[in-house]
């Protein structure tokens, strides 16, 4: 009886894919979507080790949660390696939580701070001392793409709005042509279609 493969969970917790390849195990594309989870043998997650930028995949995107694979494979980790998007979301809404909030920032791995970024334009951050501090150490205005994520929703409602406004105007409308609209009613068609009659050649 085979001996039975040892299964990880793996998730992603960035904002973007990670994918990567394994030739040796006939792996050529495994691809992760953003938050996706998957099971994943070990002997794979063991030959990523081995891949290049594979060891860094792992640290700072991909979250191994069984606490043992994840020393044999990566070493020790900073507690905010094991954050999940709910603690992430109490971080950026809890106040007066700076200590922590600047830990994450100077220790948890760039999956982590990827998370972040997405989450505190779409919830939205509303503390300007963390915009300032997320500025300061990533770079990143995360007040400008708040900012730009308002104007960029009201302008598509805005469109939204006209597009109503337009389909109403034109459910309104009457007639141009007169012309067997009643045959025209009755089979949904717009105008008669007599000036398109079929002609001979003799006429």
């Amino acid at each position: 009886m085979a001996e039975e493969k040892r299964m990880c969970i793996v998730t992603n917790r960035s904002a973007s894919r990670v994918c990567y390849s394994i030739p040796e195990m006939g792996i050529k594309l495994r691809d992760f979507q953003p938050s996706e989870t998957k099971r994943i043998s070990y002997d794979e997650l063991e030959a990523l080790t081995y891949q290049p930028g594979g060891l860094a995949l792992m640290r700072d995107f991909l979250q191994i949660k069984e606490e043992k694979t994840r020393e044999e494979l990566i070493g020790g980790v900073e507690p905010e390696y094991n954050m999940n998007e709910q603690q992430v979301r109490e971080l950026i809404a809890t106040p007066n939580n700076y200590d922590e909030w600047l830990d994450c920032l100077d220790f948890a791995p760039e999956g982590v701070i990827d998370m972040i970024k997405t989450l505190a334009v779409s919830m939205p951050l509303t503390d300007t001392k963390k915009m300032e501090s997320f500025k300061e150490k990533t770079g990143i205005d995360i007040a400008r793409q708040i900012q730009a994520q308002k104007e960029m929703e009201a302008e598509e409602a805005a469109e939204r709005a006209n597009a109503e406004v337009q389909a109403e105007r034109r459910g309104q409308g009457q007639r141009r042509t007169a012309a067997a609209a009643q045959t025209a009613s009755q089979t949904g068609r717009r105008t008669s279609g007599s000036k398109y009659k079929v002609v001979s050649k003799t006429e």
